[in-house]
């Protein structure tokens, strides 16, 4: 699925693994490709090599297959992350955007705070995750089945950190009062933006 955002010139990609993604909804001129999928790292950018990349992915239950390319975006942050796409996938985004295209991840977004926080982006099947206190502590995906899914990640979020402590500052794909209702219900300072 692709989704584009005419204001900001920002297309959002989710990329499935083998499943071909429809091209009709991109603006061409598009500055910036965001791409949704569980194969994403943050690491350190002073730690990063190219030859370190597979271990990385393994170490984070990712192996990287023969037919994955690793796609390393480099910010001026001290963080980088690394998105792993299956050739056909990155032949495809290379063919419709060029070479030199901007791409991001939402684990890249900025949260703006340094108060203890846990950051979410919920987007359907995919939760990204960013945790606060007062240094970035945490970064991940996670892909979600159904709702059990949801609530049992979030029982173990809950475990690990206080609720009474931490502000959760959530972001949802798509506006839902219900899905909203069921975050807030674990995190009373809750933020949505």
């Amino acid at each position: 699925m692709a989704t584009t955002n005419m204001v900001e010139k920002k297309v959002s990609i989710r990329l499935t693994g083998g499943h071909s993604f429809s091209w009709t909804a991109i603006e061409a001129k598009a500055e910036e490709v965001e791409l949704l999928t569980h194969r994403t790292l943050l690491v350190p950018e002073l730690m990063y090599t190219t030859e370190g990349t597979a271990s990385s992915f393994a170490a984070a239950g990712m192996p990287l297959t023969g037919d994955d390319q690793v796609l390393a975006i480099h910010t001026n942050r001290g963080i980088m992350a690394l998105i792993a796409l299956e050739r056909d996938e990155m032949k495809r985004l290379t063919e419709h955007f060029g070479e030199k295209m901007r791409y991001t991840t939402p684990l890249l977004r900025a949260v703006g705070n340094i108060e203890p926080t846990i950051w979410i982006f919920d987007a359907e099947d995919l939760i990204y995750i960013k945790v606060y206190d007062p240094k970035l502590q945490m970064a991940e995906v996670i892909r979600v089945a159904d709702e059990a899914d949801r609530e049992l990640l979030m029982e173990r979020l809950v475990d690990a950190c206080d609720p009474k402590r931490y502000t959760l500052r959530l972001e949802l794909e798509k506006s839902d009062k219900r899905r909203t209702k069921f975050y807030k219900s674990y995190f009373k300072k809750t933020v949505c933006e």
